[in-house]
């Protein structure tokens, strides 16, 4: 067979689990056409990863069974069995679940690519590929792969082992902190965020991400439970959030494609809460999309105080979803607060009870009017929401906090 790197004459009649051992990774890439598979190969060995070569679909089914692939790059329009094929077959084994299927397509239309997620594809990267996306994209859902192995390996590990729970969650902690996106890179906007978590590692997760020049995305989520599993999944929020949060994408659409991916990924009784604002600084808009999460706030720059009042199913938990969605004008000075539940939830009453998400909104507009009469910056605003809730509740949260806040 031509292109492949590895002799198929002894392939056993089992599944092989035989893997050459690579610093980077093993990568199976399948193109019926000999240039993209030569570019390919050079592109991917110049960055030590280990590459595997199929022509056709059947000849990369082969060689998954023999040897199987760290990663697969996959060309979605193929003679006899196209890449929509192939990872059909490979999804109905369990056994290659956790190998990400990225698909290569000349072409980028939103139903192509909803129906790869369908089938249970990673990403979509078009041809011709830029190199360095390529390869990000190849780290990115390689990291994801591995954490969604650890996860299990980790679950598996505490059972009977609580008194080392929190040694280990704050070693989650770090690398989940690392995730998170550092408003001040941003010099086009003025956004700041805390994130604060009840345990050690917890499932409140946050990304603000530049879409274009004039257009920014911020997304706040809460993946349901507060374990050692739950804080593992941010790292799959992040990934997810690279892949689906782009200038090209509506907020509707991105959230179809954030809910078939988490979908496959969640196991049975999980899913996340989650609010999106895409901002385009040329039209003077947002669009917010709301799926089972609280409601932001607007600070309106003549003062005044405005809750969106949307609702939408969670992600995660039904192969079809319906989120709330609107479109506002937004004007110089306007502010955008963005949160989790913990922060509404978590403002006690005056018999020290917690919980009450519409008393803990009133409290938040009290606080956020007080902010507007002492004309604190937007950094100094978030501070001063997180510390005054840690005041109120004695130091002392029952669950995780974020709050992000962005003046327009």
């Amino acid at each position: 067979m031509t292109g492949i790197t590895i002799a198929l004459r002894d392939v056993p009649s089992e599944k092989s689990s035989a893997k050459s051992i690579s610093p980077a990774g093993t990568i199976l890439v399948v193109d019926d056409d000999a240039t993209t598979r030569k570019i390919m190969e050079t592109i991917l060995k110049q960055r030590d990863f280990e590459v595997l070569l199929a022509s056709s679909g059947q000849e990369a089914i082969d060689i998954v069974y023999y040897q199987c692939p760290d990663l697969i790059l996959l060309d979605c329009s193929m003679p006899e069995m196209d890449g929509f094929d192939v990872c059909r077959r490979l999804r109905a084994d369990s056994d290659f679940d956790d190998v990400p299927i990225i698909f290569l397509t000349a072409k980028s239309s939103t139903e192509d690519k909803v129906r790869g997620f369908e089938l249970g594809g990673s990403d979509f990267v078009t041809k011709p590929v830029d190199k360095v996306a390529l390869v990000a994209r190849i780290n990115t859902h390689l990291e994801l792969a591995r954490g969604r192995r650890q996860l299990r390996k980790q679950t598996s590990m505490l059972e009977g082992l609580v008194e080392n729970q929190l040694e280990r969650l704050s070693q989650v902690r770090n690398g989940q902190v690392s995730l998170l996106t550092d408003p001040s890179q941003f010099r086009q906007i003025k956004a700041a965020v805390r994130f604060l978590p009840a345990l050690e590692a917890g499932g409140d997760f946050y990304d603000i991400v530049q879409l274009s020049d004039n257009d920014f995305g911020f997304l706040v989520a809460d993946v349901a439970g507060h374990d050692l599993g739950t804080a593992y999944l941010t790292g799959a929020l992040k990934a997810l959030t690279v892949s689906f949060t782009n200038e090209t994408l509506s907020v509707v659409e991105t959230f179809v494609m954030l809910n078939n991916a988490l979908l496959k990924f969640l196991d049975t009784g999980q899913y996340a809460t989650a609010c999106y604002v895409k901002y385009s600084k040329a039209n003077s808009e947002i669009d917010i999309i709301n799926a089972g999460h609280p409601n932001p706030l607007l600070h309106l720059s003549d003062g005044s105080i405005y809750y969106t009042d949307l609702v939408g199913d969670v992600l995660g938990m039904f192969e079809t979803i319906t989120c709330g969605i609107q479109r506002i004008k937004v004007n110089p000075g306007d502010r955008l607060y963005m949160f989790t539940d913990g922060l509404t939830e978590g403002y006690p009453n005056a018999a020290g009870k917690t919980g009450n998400r519409s008393f803990g909104a009133r409290r938040l507009q009290e606080q956020v009017s007080l902010i507007n009469q002492r004309q604190f910056s937007i950094t100094r605003s978030v501070d001063y929401i997180v510390d005054e809730l840690l005041n109120e509740c004695s130091g002392t949260i029952e669950d995780d906090v974020v709050v992000l806040g962005a003046e327009f």
